[in-house]
């Protein structure tokens, strides 16, 4: 077996394996899109396994990060079982490791499968279903039509939940082309933009028309907004719509404090239900911890274990200062806590409290109480929107 990145003139059979393992089609192979990195298992000078690598940048502890995003895993039926995925990731997170990725992130099929590969659930979200008869807020909403150039505003929007929440893409301008390309008319996918009377941006969304078993909905892909009054604009335009539809569904960070932003939940006006959205990997443990943002100030002793990067094997000496790393260094000193690459991965970026890993999380073993310990380990506001 042969593991390599793939050739730009391979991109057909990628497209081909994709299509054959998943009994659908995919045109526009990832190996002919820029940022993207494919890579492919041999037999002889067969491909049978493949997947891509997308570079994204993302917000980690207030820190621009690069983070590599796995996508179009595909392996032939007649070669699954062969070790093919397992070989592509062992050189794949060798590869970012050396070309400065700091975390890897996934959407799996299976989270027992990804997690042999050292990823571990991350980020949550809630899809909220909301009763559009029982809305009834107000501000202004400007559609936005084919040719219409609202990156402006859209962009300023999404800054907001970018520098807030772990995890989130950062978008540079080129990644707007979508929203010149609204063609409510045509395509029936609406673009919506809030403002409020000093034109400000307060929230946008773009949503469309599904008939479900639950009746004719409005299903939202993008759905942002800067604060409350952001989010009553929102609603004050799907209130619009109750008249021919019957729920308006969207997905929100999983953060408790929205639960108040609807007056009504009772008696099914609105229903909230939280899963998972995506796994999370360090790919450099050692970048990671040195830009982590830590609560005091404190010293730990953090033995890390990972089956697919050696350089993160190994005891690291942490000193912090005021929420800041002043030292990261490997040690022979004995560690406070040893932890497999999935549980550092997933609490580093903050996805529990310290005593609720401590109690729950597999492949963390406590070997001396250490207080510092609940100022590198806690929950931390986390999001992502974007698939690949």
């Amino acid at each position: 077996m042969i593991i390599r990145k793939t050739r730009p003139e391979e991109g057909k059979r990628i497209n081909t394996l994709f299509a054959i393992a998943f009994e659908q089609p995919m045109e526009n192979g990832p190996g002919e899109e820029p940022g993207v990195i494919n890579w492919g298992a041999f037999e002889e000078d067969t491909m049978f396994s493949t997947f891509a690598v997308t570079d994204f940048t993302q917000f980690f502890d207030g820190n621009q990060v690069k983070m590599g995003g796995i996508g179009g895993v595909a392996t032939l039926p007649s070669h699954r079982r062969k070790g093919g995925i397992r070989g592509i990731f062992q050189a794949a997170l060798a590869d970012m490791y050396e070309n400065g990725y700091d975390f890897s992130y996934l959407y799996p099929f299976s989270t027992a499968y990804y997690r042999k590969f050292g990823y571990e659930n991350c980020v949550n979200r809630s899809f909220v279903t909301v009763d559009l008869g029982l809305l009834s807020p107000e501000t202004v909403s400007v559609l936005a039509e084919l040719g219409s150039d609202l990156r402006g505003p859209i962009r300023e929007l999404d800054r907001v939940w970018e520098q807030t929440y772990n995890m989130a893409v950062c978008h540079p301008e080129k990644d707007y082309g979508w929203v010149v390309k609204a063609d409510p008319a045509g395509k029936q996918n609406f673009l919506y933009v809030c403002f409020d009377t000093d034109r400000n941006p307060l929230a946008y969304t773009q949503f469309h028309l599904e008939n479900q078993t639950d009746g004719r909905n409005l299903v939202c892909s993008r759905f942002c907004f800067r604060n409350r009054k952001g989010f009553d604009g929102l609603m004050n335009l799907f209130k619009g719509f109750s008249a021919d539809h019957r729920f308006l569904k969207f997905y929100l960070p999983e953060d408790s404090a929205m639960g108040y932003l609807l007056p009504e939940w009772s008696m099914g006006a609105a229903c909230w239900s939280t899963a998972p959205s995506g796994m999370v990997r360090a790919v450099n443990a050692r970048r990671v911890l040195e830009k982590a943002a830590y609560r005091g100030s404190g010293r730990v002793c953090l033995e890390l274990l990972d089956g697919q990067i050696p350089e993160n094997n190994g005891v690291f000496d942490v000193t912090f200062e005021n929420g800041k790393a002043v030292r990261v260094e490997k040690t022979g000193e004995k560690a406070d806590v040893t932890l497999g690459i999935n549980a550092f991965s997933a609490l580093i970026c903050g996805t529990s409290d310290w005593g609720d890993a401590l109690q729950w999380m597999p492949d963390v073993t406590l070997h001396r109480e250490n207080q510092a310990l609940e100022g590198v380990f806690y929950r931390k506001k986390l999001w992502i929107g974007d698939y690949f």
